[in-house]
């Protein structure tokens, strides 16, 4: 076997893992964009509730389309350095505004859309390269 042929099959092999679980990881990380819904981003504050045994509960409050007030427990990451009357950028869904998020859905499965994007270049790449080598 010569260094030609090993490359041929080296390329064969890459072809086929970047073409076939790119494109897999690729649809799935699409999938999961999909599934996780649209969502409305929104200005919210930072609002004290009442007391609770360790002090002041912290919620996050924000109006809705129709103008209604919504608020869930500031309890992420990101609202955590927060105090009561600090602004903070918040998605909700409009069918089912009490739920909100604080983290941007547009990141859900972008991970595996970025593998699965390197993946099936790195297929397309090693099947032009597994052509080239046939005719030399």
């Amino acid at each position: 076997m010569n260094a030609l042929d090993f490359a041929g099959i080296i390329s064969e092999i890459l072809t086929l893992v970047g073409l076939i679980i790119g494109a897999l990881l690729y649809i799935v990380g699409l999938s999961v964009r999909g599934i996780s819904g649209r969502w409305t981003r929104t200005t919210a504050v930072i609002a004290a509730s009442g007391a609770a045994e360790s002090g002041p509960a912290t919620v996050i409050r924000w109006f809705d389309r129709d103008g209604d007030v919504h608020e869930c427990p500031a309890d992420t990451h990101e609202t955590h350095q927060l105090v009561p009357g600090d602004d903070v950028r918040v998605w909700f869904r409009n069918r089912d505004p009490e739920r909100c998020r604080t983290h941007d859905p547009e990141l859900d499965g972008k991970g595996l859309r970025l593998i699965g994007l390197v993946l099936l270049g790195i297929g397309v790449l090693a099947g032009v390269t597994g052509i080239v080598l046939m005719f030399l």
